[in-house]
C-alpha cells in the first residue's frame, strides 16, 4: 500500500497545450512555402535586372517578417491568451542577466560555426547567387541590412522557436520532435537558396530550437541570430570585394 500511495502522490506530467488553432499553423506553413517559391523567382529576376540598390528588397523583407509576426500573434497567440513576453520567456532583471545571455549567445555561436561548417563540407554547400545578391554593397545598404538582420533575429526566433515549436510540442508531446519539425519548416522557408541550403538551414533551425528548449527563453537565440546575420552580411561584402580584387590581379 505504501508504494502505491507513493506512486499516486507523484505529480502527473503536464501536457503541452497548443498556442493557436491547427488551421492557423497549416495556413502559416502553406503561405511560408508559397512565398519561399515566389521569393526564389523574384530574386532571380532581380539579379537579372541588375537593380541599382538592394534597399527596397531589404525593406520588403522587413515588412514580410513583421507581417508574419503579426499573423502569428494577432490571429493565433493573442486569441489563446498568450502574450509576447510569455512566449519569449527569460527576463533581464539585472545587468548580470543580460550579460549571461550574451555569453550563452557567444558560446552558441561557436557551436553554430562548427556544426554548420562541418555540415556544409559534408553536403558540399557553398553560398549561392541568391545569397550573394543580397549582400550589402554601400553604407546605406549596410545600415538597412543591420535593421533587417535585427528584425529577422527577433521575428524568426519568435515565430519558429516561440510559436511553431510550441505548436509541434502540443501536437506530438515530444520536445525532440518539436525541435526537428520546426527546424524543417524553417529550412523550407529558405528554399530559394537551393536543396543543399534546405538541409543546412534546417539543422541551423534545429540548433536554435534546442537552445530555446534548454534555456526556456528566446533571448539568447535572438541575440545570436541578429548578431550573426548582421556580421555575416557586412563581412560577406568585404570578403566578396577582396575576392574580386584578387581575381583582377590575375
Amino acid at each position: 500500500m505504501g508504494s502505491a500511495e507513493g506512486i499516486s502522490a507523484q505529480p502527473a506530467k503536464t501536457k503541452a497545450e497548443p498556442v493557436a488553432p491547427v488551421w492557423h499553423t497549416v495556413v502559416f506553413i502553406v503561405v511560408l512555402l508559397g512565398l519561399a517559391i515566389l521569393q526564389s523567382r523574384a530574386s532571380t529576376l532581380a539579379r537579372a535586372s541588375q537593380v541599382p540598390t538592394r534597399i527596397p528588397t531589404y525593406v520588403l523583407t522587413i515588412c514580410y517578417e513583421y507581417l508574419m509576426l503579426g499573423y502569428v500573434w494577432l490571429l493565433g497567440l493573442r486569441r489563446y491568451g498568450k502574450s509576447i513576453r510569455e512566449v519569449i520567456g527569460g527576463k533581464w532583471s539585472r545587468w548580470m542577466d543580460f550579460w549571461r545571455d550574451v555569453l550563452v549567445a557567444f558560446c552558441f555561436w561557436l557551436v553554430i560555426l562548427a556544426v554548420l561548417a562541418t555540415l556544409s563540407y559534408l553536403v558540399h554547400f557553398n553560398s549561392n547567387a541568391a545569397v550573394e545578391f543580397m549582400l550589402p554593397q554601400t553604407i546605406p545598404e549596410m545600415i538597412v541590412w543591420v535593421v533587417l538582420a535585427t528584425s529577422a533575429g527577433f521575428c524568426e526566433e519568435f515565430i519558429f522557436r516561440g510559436y511553431l515549436q510550441r505548436q509541434f510540442l502540443a501536437f506530438t508531446q515530444s520536445t525532440f520532435a518539436a525541435i526537428v519539425l520546426q527546424g524543417i519548416v524553417f529550412g523550407m522557408g529558405h528554399l530559394y537558396q537551393g536543396r543543399k541550403a534546405l538541409i543546412v538551414i534546417s539543422v541551423y533551425g534545429m540548433l536554435f530550437g534546442a537552445l530555446a528548449a534548454l534555456r526556456k527563453s528566446l533571448l539568447p537565440g535572438m541575440l545570436q541570430h541578429a548578431t550573426q546575420d548582421s556580421v555575416a552580411g557586412i563581412a560577406g561584402h568585404f570578403v566578396d570585394k577582396l575576392r574580386h580584387l584578387h581575381m583582377l590581379k590575375f
